[in-house]
């Protein structure tokens, strides 16, 4: 197995290196007016997060603050609360705010106490079954495996894009009325069937349900009220699926303790952490120079942990559910420790990429791997895999298609 490190940093932030013909396809939430450290009247900082951007969430932030888009005017509203209550009140919503802490704050708080007794990968055994085995032979590692992929923005459907990767037929499911932006679906949805179902309505909710039981993987990274209102728990899955299957839960805050129902975003999980004190300070907090690292970080984290699910699985027997988070894997790197001034000095400050494709490197921080796909949206330039294996059956992976190309069937 061999890697460059420049290729991994590089798949920190896949959607930046995405070109459709030629033109960058850049998420741009970076850019969003809304997506903003602000700062309080007690002199502490609040994150917030609409989203690559997502209009509701935008819309409701908007009239809470009943003011214009634009960082100025909200800047001004924010000025006239304390971070603390802002962050409360804005939880009580379901809007994505967090106050920024330092690392050592954030592991007193009673999530981050929470977290810290955690595994960044947890896998729990929830049920007892016979063995199901893996398809033997020179085939694909995950061969034969169908994952059920109920994920959105980046952890979620990067994730199961891995096991599309390893060899597993992965169907997308698509809300049909409140798609993430196309970036996301080139950067993330690769080697995918893509359906529609409108889990409000009871007809589609029913055919969801009736793909569970040929499922060996269920993925969903939506907050827990969504799995609770259309049926979705694990135990509901269980009750469907009684051949062992892997569930995975991807969550902001953790999946116990005091948060766990909170949303957030990638930069979110950077602020709370402590993670964008360190690489700013507390008066200047700052994200990590390619903007994400959590998303990523953690689809690479629930990979592996339902790859390793599935082996227990064929080995042990049973069910098993996988749980991450954005502020646990973001835990992890700040454990991972810091580089030394001097090294950090002479890092660039970016990890730029040109809006039009040219074969100049000096458009490029570091000139990436990258390789071009036909797929239904006409030439698809993206990274190239970073990581090369010594012996691996060569996948001939589906390209990206069109959210909804696919019925929603195996």
């Amino acid at each position: 197995l061999e890697i460059d490190i420049h290729d991994a940093i590089h798949y920190l932030h896949p959607v930046h290196f995405i070109w459709q013909q030629g033109y960058n396809m850049d998420l741009g939430a970076n850019l969003v007016e809304i997506n903003y450290c602000y700062q309080c009247k007690d002199g502490r900082h609040v994150w917030i997060q609409a989203g690559p951007p997502y209009p509701k969430l935008q819309n409701r932030y908007l009239n809470f603050f009943d003011c214009g888009n634009n960082r100025k005017a909200i800047q001004g509203v924010i000025g006239q609360w304390n971070a603390l209550e802002l962050e409360e009140k804005l939880a009580e919503l379901g809007l994505p705010c967090c106050m920024v802490r330092d690392q050592g704050e954030w592991r007193e708080h009673p999530q981050g106490k929470q977290l810290l007794q955690t595994p960044v990968i947890d896998i729990e055994k929830v049920a007892d079954g016979e063995p199901r085995g893996l398809e033997p032979g020179d085939s694909a590692p995950l061969a034969g495996i169908n994952v059920l992929d109920l994920t959105h923005v980046l952890a979620g459907p990067r994730s199961t894009m891995s096991l599309a990767e390893f060899g597993a037929n992965v169907l997308h499911i698509a809300p049909p009325h409140h798609l993430d932006p196309k970036t996301i679906n080139l950067g993330v949805n690769r080697g995918k069937k893509s359906a529609f179902l409108d889990l409000g309505d009871p007809n589609d909710e029913q055919k969801m349900r009736s793909l569970l039981p040929q499922a060996d993987v269920f993925a969903f990274s939506y907050r827990p009220k969504v799995a609770d209102r259309f049926g979705l728990t694990v135990e509901d899955i269980l009750a469907l699926n009684k051949k062992g299957i892997v569930c995975l839960s991807i969550n902001a805050f953790g999946h116990d303790g005091v948060w766990k129902n909170r949303p957030g975003f990638d930069q979110n999980a950077q602020m709370v952490s402590g993670f964008s004190v360190t690489e700013g300070s507390r008066e200047q907090p700052a994200t990590s120079p390619v903007y994400y690292l959590n998303d990523l970080l953690t689809a690479y984290f629930a990979a592996a942990g339902m790859m390793v699910a599935l082996l227990r699985r064929a080995t042990e027997g049973g069910s098993y559910h996988v749980k991450v988070s954005l502020v646990r894997s973001c835990m992890w790197a700040q454990d991972l420790g810091l580089v030394s001034a001097e090294q950090y000095r002479s890092c660039p400050a970016a990890d730029i990429f040109p809006r039009r494709l040219t074969d100049d490197p000096s458009a490029f921080t570091f000139p990436p791997k990258l390789v071009n796909e036909a797929s239904p949206f006409g030439t698809i330039t993206r990274l190239a895999p970073a990581i090369r294996y010594s012996d691996m059956p060569t996948i001939d992976l589906l390209p990206v298609v069109p959210y909804g190309s696919y019925p929603a069937v195996f």
